[in-house]
This record gives structure tokens, sequence and C-alpha cells, in this order.
């Protein structure tokens, strides 16, 4: 199974709206899907899709994904590690985030290096 850009952004749309029928629609409830779409987004930006994959150089655990360039601009966007093009995908579905909006992952890779996340993390604390 290897899911095109339009298949995974098809799962975040639903994602989206099963956050807001749980959570509401009104500003808390986006504000609370927003907040777990961009956790799990901070997982998912990990997933290297195998049309990509060089089957000649197998990853090893514990070793970072080589960088690569998706089969198009979308699939660039979600495989980004900058947490600012996390919060671009979570606007697709739920709005601007307004000017106050920070946000800094919880869940990071003790196998990954600190400056992984670049300086995107840094002035996007969660508030």
């Amino acid at each position: 199974m290897d899911p095109s850009s339009a298949e995974r952004v098809e799962m975040i749309k639903k994602y989206c709206n099963y956050g807001l029928a749980h959570w509401g629609a009104d500003e808390k409830g986006v504000q609370t899907t927003r907040k777990f779409l961009l956790e799990w987004l901070s997982f998912l930006h990990r997933y290297v899709p195998s049309g990509i994959v060089d089957a000649s150089n197998p990853q090893r655990i514990n070793e970072r994904p080589p960088a690569y360039r998706g089969r198009d601009d979308l699939e660039t966007l979600m495989a980004s590690e900058n947490v600012a093009d996390w919060i671009k995908v979570s606007e697709l579905f739920l709005g601007p985030t307004g000017d106050k909006f920070r946000f800094t992952p919880k869940h990071k890779s003790g196998s990954y290096s600190t400056s992984s996340v670049g300086g995107a993390a840094a002035s996007s604390a969660n508030a």
C-alpha cells in the first residue's frame, strides 16, 4: 500500500471532520482539533512513501529517513520537518490560526537530533 498525497489528504480531512464532530465546530473545538492534528502531523511527517524509497539502500532501525522530494508539492509539504509547514496543512482544513497561535510538538524521537525540527519549533511554542 502506497497512498498518494491525495489519499493522505483525504485521511487528514476525515480526521479533521471527526475532530470537529467530537469537539464541536466552535473556536474551542477547532483549536482542540488543530492541536491533535498537529501532534499527529508531527508523527506522520516521518512517513516515506514506498514508491520513493530506494530498495538498494534499506533504512536501518534508529536511522533517520533520507531527505527526499515528494512526487508532488503536497507530498513534499507533508514530509516537511518544519512546524510552520504542519500549521499550513492544518490551515487547509481548519482555517487560519491567528496571530497568537503557537505549537511545539510533544513527541520527539530520541534518535533524531534536537535540531531536526529547525528553528521553527523554538519560535512556535504552544500557548
